[in-house]
């Protein structure tokens, strides 16, 4: 390995992906759009679950009931149209109407119709909390309590009152953007470069190709592990254990950089690389995806070797983990990192041949 060829080469790559302006717009707008998008999220979560009540008998009495079952305070309205009219504006989450005639049913052995009212984009999770606590309330109101208790254990940190804000669970999702934009660069460079046969013409030099993938690994993990710790320092990302997460980004930065040997080889232009290079973003987010918005996927996203990237970006940024905590998932990363490197290597040397 002649090391004293690698520096020009290293030097000559960066300023050409610098020349391209579409990479160069997009890496400098991508970072701070990314940031501009983190800052500008709530910093918090609102963990109070509004709820209104229109009762027209009793109705003091029956929302003690419910916040006993709810634990928060509930709205009480005076009418059934205030109670939609709060609905629909957003004071409330959801709210529940009583018949006036609900005690007479009861000692008549009737059927009380209750109404629950929600908004039209109102989550799955939500309507079925109203409806447990309508038949908490109904079963408490009848004098028909269920004879059982209920003990609660948690498993895993408690969450309570330290709910993790969207714009946190997203870190995962902004480093991914970050590292595969930057190897889209890398990627055109290279498929350009196999075009126009400027690796053949510096293949006659006494430089060999170990050199030459030599320098395209340099170029792209210092590119990519650059603008992915820059974005990190500036939100935040640093905050806990600063040198796992940055083993973690490293380990990132190599993976992106032999998928972008392999987009390289099979590309032929610009566009060619954008055909292939968008998928791989989209495939790689999935598990960031994941990460955003519990419960959206299920265990399959393991499959996807980002996702091990993705969940020790979160565990460690968001919950402090050590070492002990994300050991496997980098030791997995850095045998993915090695394969697809080989195979990108691999392929790049018989395209250059």
């Amino acid at each position: 390995m002649n090391w004293s060829a690698i520096r020009p080469l290293v030097a000559k790559d960066l300023k050409l992906f610098y020349r391209n302006r579409f990479f160069a717009f997009i890496s400098i707008m991508g970072l701070v759009a990314y940031a501009a998008i983190y800052l500008a999220m709530p910093r918090s979560v609102d963990e109070v679950l509004g709820l209104g009540l229109y009762s027209p008998v009793l109705p003091v009495q029956i929302a003690q009931v419910l916040e006993e079952e709810e634990g928060e305070p509930l709205m009480i309205a005076e009418s059934e149209d205030a109670l939609q009219a709060a609905v629909l504006a957003g004071d409330i989450s959801g709210g529940i109407a009583l018949p006036e005639d609900i005690f007479e049913q009861f000692t008549g052995a009737g059927r009380p119709t209750v109404t629950i009212y929600l908004p039209s984009d109102a989550p799955d999770d939500l309507r079925d909390l109203m409806e447990v606590l309508v038949e908490a309330m109904v079963l408490v109101l009848s004098g028909d309590q269920l004879n059982f208790e209920v003990r609660e254990e948690i498993l895993g940190p408690d969450l309570v009152g330290q709910q993790i804000p969207l714009r946190d669970r997203m870190l995962p999702l902004f480093a991914i953007f970050v590292l595969m934009m930057e190897t889209l660069g890398l990627a055109s460079l290279i498929a350009e470069e196999i075009q126009t046969r400027t690796i053949q013409a510096l293949l006659v030099t006494p430089m060999g190709v170990n050199e030459v993938i030599a320098s395209k690994t340099i170029i792209s993990v210092l590119m990519t592990f650059t603008q992915a710790a820059l974005l990190m320092l500036i939100i935040g990302g640093f905050r806990q254990q600063p040198l796992i997460i940055a083993v973690t980004l490293l380990l990132g930065a190599l993976l992106v950089t032999g998928i972008g040997f392999l987009m390289g080889a099979v590309g032929k232009d610009f566009l060619s690389v954008l055909g292939s290079g968008i998928p791989a973003i989209i495939l790689l987010s999935i598990p960031a995806m994941g990460i955003a918005f519990p419960g959206l996927l299920t265990g399959w996203a393991r499959l996807i070797p980002s996702h091990y990237l993705a969940d020790s970006i979160h565990q460690v940024a968001n919950f402090g983990a050590g070492w002990g905590q994300v050991w496997q998932n980098l030791v997995i990363l850095l045998a993915v990192d090695v394969v697809l490197l080989w195979l990108g290597a691999a392929v790049l040397k018989r395209k250059f041949r």
